[in-house]
């Protein structure tokens, strides 16, 4: 097996094949992860809302309700304002979901689902769905449609500015899933060539091999660390530029 197949192997989506009642399934790696990392955060989240008397459970309620004020505070109120209030179960979720499955793939055997541009893309949709939303919402239809034109424009631009406009608005819907993918690959991309390198050297000389053993380890225990801080920045990022958008189409211009 060369590089390239191991690199493939290490980053692609496996299909498992699975055949129910004549239908193909879609049963990938990346989907397993994602189901799992839903399964074990809504069990999770429903006993953490159980305020358990315990020690474990106070700290971990303390901790939950620390998290939302983060999310509120920090990202929703700044960004959209008293409007956004509405949407924090939103945010909250979607957060928390990011960073899980940037996590998950961290872990022996499984795999980042957020490298793979199909799951981004899905995220993307939800959040320009909500994006969408919040105008109507707010405006209603023909007031969303005015905010793609700023204020005071030309009648003799507008033509040129309402298309635009709307181009911008799925532009950054296009942006949050392929900066998500980009990041999250690229990090996974990285840490299997380093790991690559021992071998690589290796098979031109022994000695060399060994050599180089120490160096790349150190690297990729750096590299590792940078790819945890990655996994919790891209979920902030991700939701803090959702709520941006969000904001810009309830307060337009």
């Amino acid at each position: 097996m060369d590089v390239a197949e191991i690199i493939s192997h290490h980053i692609l989506d496996h299909d498992w094949g699975v055949v129910l009642g004549g239908m193909r399934m879609p049963v990938t790696t990346h989907s397993v992860t994602i189901v799992a990392v839903s399964v074990i955060l809504f069990f999770g989240l429903y006993w953490i809302s159980r305020r358990h008397e315990s020690r474990a459970g106070r700290l971990l309620t303390t901790l939950a309700e620390e998290y939302v004020t983060f999310i509120r505070d920090g990202m929703v109120l700044p960004n959209m304002g008293v409007e956004g209030r509405s949407f924090l179960p939103y945010f909250c979720t979607l957060f928390l979901f990011i960073l899980s499955v940037n996590l998950a793939g961290m872990i022996p055997d499984m795999k980042t689902a957020t490298s793979n541009i199909s799951v981004t893309a899905a995220l993307a949709l939800c959040s320009g769905g909500l994006i969408l939303f919040s105008g109507l919402k707010f405006h209603g239809f023909w007031g969303f449609l005015k905010g793609f034109v700023p204020s005071g424009t030309p009648a003799w631009l507008v033509p040129l500015i309402f298309p635009l406009e709307v181009i911008s608005l799925i532009i950054k819907v296009c942006v949050l899933a392929i900066r998500l993918f980009a990041n999250m690959l690229s990090g996974h991309m990285v840490l299997i060539c380093l790991l690559l390198i021992i071998f690589i050297v290796g098979n031109m000389h022994v000695a060399a091999g060994a050599g180089s053993l120490i160096p790349a380890m150190g690297l990729e225990i750096f590299m590792t660390c940078l790819e945890l801080l990655v996994a919790f920045l891209q979920a902030y990022v991700f939701t803090l530029l959702t709520a941006i958008f969000a904001g810009s189409v309830i307060h337009t211009h």
